[in-house]
């Protein structure tokens, strides 16, 4: 979060904080208006200061050996700040009601008569009520970034196919995505991930991009990925994602072409040339190819100019890969899941979104154009998976965990 989007997303959430606050005296009626704004102003700059400090403290603490999943003081001012823009939408509603429910001079009187006579009105009502948004929203907000943070959920697919080749009956793929190696996510993470992806048996490994997001972490991912990559019989495979340009594209590509891992960037490997050679454990008689296809990051700007962006990365992908070849293709954003259906590839994987990481914001995240957000989806034979992420950038998580995935393709009869 360095530089000037950290800057950006500390005095917003803070000037949020503020308003919240504002609406909530304008509801509650506390007679400390200028009190509140005061604390609440001052916990809202601690917090940013603490994130702040832990990022900046960061790269000594990595270099001291230290492996914590995070800092308390940080995760302290994260759920401060996640609280406010949690509770921020409810109260701007709740503001908006008593607003409109406000009592005109001509009804002063009968609703005073009707208040000795009725126990609850529409004002203490909501008063009631903007009270208790703080509540939930701090609960919210703890309970999401602790068990965001800590729950990882190892899902497991079948996929069948008609034309599978008979070689293939029973290859697993495991797949991460959007680790984001960083201030919320440890090395310590990044090796429960592999574990989890290794103990389901899988052949082998690809990794959707966003791998990491402070460069200070390379070396232990390094050697993380190498003593790991001997668990993968296949190889693991990696595409990059939107995060390996922000940090340090040739930092990360120079780290992972010290590993066993194989980078792919608009381009197509042959894992099998047919009747399973050059997989392990894998035999038969069909005569199909294999290949692990992978297309970069797109950065066009519009619709048009990003469709017609990815449409030639694929096309730049496939150029070399044979029609009746079986082809998974890594992409890191899920959009590249239309190209996958338009050119018939039986299996495309991706990320990029993380799920919305707060389930009830999916429909609004599906609005603003990620037509793809999470788990499965088909036409006809051909299948597109995004993975709600292994790892983030900021551990908030409601009713959606961080996800390995496992694929195990069948045949089908």
């Amino acid at each position: 979060m360095k530089g000037l989007f950290f800057i950006n997303f500390m005095v917003i959430t803070s000037c949020i904080c503020v308003v919240s606050a504002l609406l909530w005296d304008y509801v509650v009626r506390t007679g400390h208006r200028w009190l509140l704004l005061l604390g609440v102003l001052l916990l809202s700059v601690l917090s940013a200061a603490g994130l702040y400090h832990y990022e900046d403290l960061f790269p000594g603490l990595i270099a001291s050996g230290w492996d914590g999943l995070y800092d308390r003081k940080a995760m302290a001012g994260l759920v401060w700040l996640l609280t406010c823009l949690l509770a921020f939408p409810c109260l701007l509603v709740v503001a908006i009601a008593r607003f409109f429910c406000r009592p005109r001079r001509r009804r002063r009187q009968r609703r005073q008569r009707q208040r000795r006579s009725s126990g609850v009105t529409r004002r203490s009502f909501l008063k009631g009520l903007a009270a208790l948004i703080p509540v939930a929203a701090f609960a919210a907000s703890g309970a999401g970034n602790l068990l965001g943070e800590r729950d990882l959920d190892t899902t497991y697919h079948v996929l069948k196919y008609k034309n599978l080749p008979d070689y293939l009956d029973g290859y697993k793929i495991g797949q991460l995505s959007d680790l984001h190696m960083g201030l919320f996510f440890s090395p310590r993470r990044l090796q429960e991930a592999l574990d989890a992806v290794a103990a389901q048996g899988v052949n082998r490994l690809e990794i959707t991009g966003d791998l990491i997001d402070e460069l200070a972490l390379l070396p232990k991912a390094k050697a993380i990925l190498e003593a790991n990559a001997c668990r993968f019989p296949d190889g693991i495979d990696f595409c990059y994602g939107n995060h390996e340009y922000y940090r340090s594209f040739d930092a990360i590509t120079a780290m992972l072409k010290e590993t066993p891992i194989r980078v792919l960037r608009n381009s197509a490997f042959q894992a099998s040339r047919g009747c399973g050679q050059g997989l392990k454990g894998c035999n038969g008689r069909d005569g199909r190819s294999f290949y692990i296809a992978a297309a970069d990051y797109s950065f066009a700007k519009g619709d048009e100019a990003f469709a017609k962006e990815r449409e030639q990365y694929v096309r730049e992908t496939l150029a070399k890969v044979p029609e009746d070849a079986f082809v998974v293709l890594l992409a890191h954003h899920s959009a590249f899941i239309d190209e996958g259906f338009a050119h018939h590839i039986p299996l495309t994987l991706c990320g990029h979104t993380h799920g919305a990481q707060f389930a009830p914001i999916a429909p609004l995240v599906n609005a603003l154009g990620f037509k793809y957000l999470r788990g499965l989806f088909q036409k006809s034979e051909c299948k597109g998976y995004v993975n709600r992420g292994t790892g983030h950038w900021l551990p908030f998580r409601v009713l959606c965990s961080r996800e390995a995935s496992v694929f195990e393709l069948r045949k089908q009869a």
